[in-house]
Parts: C-alpha cells; structure tokens; sequence
C-alpha cells in the first residue's frame, strides 16, 4: 500500500466517525421533532377532552341542582310513614271513648284532626254495623 494512503487511514476513519455521529444526530433530531409533534396533538386531544368533561360536569351539576330545587318545591318527602299506626289509632278510640273531641285527640296524638275524625266516623259505622249484625243474629 502507499505510505501516504496509510497516514491518512486514521483521518479518513475519523471523518468516517463524525459523519456517522452527525447523521445519528440528525436522526436522531428529526426523530425529537416527530415525537415532540405527537406528544403536542396528544395534548391538545387531552386539553379538548378535559374541557368537554368540564362542561359535561357542569351541566350535570346544574341539572342536580335544578333537580333538588323541584323537590323542594314540591315538598321533600317525610320520613315517617302516612296514616295512622295500630298503636295510635288504639289511643285515638281510648280517648274518643273518654269523651275527648277530635281536636283534643288530634293535638294530644300530633295527628291531623282531619284524620282523627274520619277515624271516629269509621269506628262509629264499624260499630253500628257490628251492633246491627248482632241483632239480626239473635
């Protein structure tokens, strides 16, 4: 081989190298921009759907409220049970038959008057018809 040849092997494989190492380097750039293009895309798909779920939750808020508005409106339901209970209406008769008005049962019991009245109504037909019944019997 040529003497001249061979001192410049090491120059040639250098530059050899460099050239390497800045066409990895370009890659490598080019490579950076591509992901950095996707990440942003990704970003803005993420802030879009952030901000649809924002204004989802929002109207779902206000739909709860509006919700809870009509029901108070509309009076919120009470937790005890309507009606009179066994025990209550035991009570009512007790006092009906002590002679106490309806009123008086109504305010003592902390029922309706009108339906301790139509308690006393019931209770009076229950009674005449049962009394007729007994008659017819004998």
């Amino acid at each position: 081989m040529n003497p001249t040849l061979l001192t410049l092997i090491p120059y040639l494989v250098g530059i050899a190298g460099l050239g390497t190492a800045l066409f990895l380097f370009l890659q490598l750039k080019t490579m950076q921009l591509e992901f950095q293009t996707r990440w942003n895309k990704r970003q803005q798909l993420l802030q879009s759907e952030l901000g649809k779920t924002r204004s989802l939750v929002q109207e779902l808020a206000q739909r709860v409220e509006e919700a809870e508005r009509r029901a108070e409106i509309s009076g919120a339901p009470s937790s005890e049970l309507k009606g009179i209970n066994l025990n209550r209406r035991t009570q009512a008769m007790r006092l009906f038959r002590r002679g106490e008005s309806a009123a008086q049962v109504a305010s003592s019991l902390g029922l309706p008057q009108c339906e301790t009245e139509l308690l006393l109504k019931v209770h009076r037909i229950l009674s005449a018809n049962a009394a007729a019944a007994a008659t017819n019997q004998n």
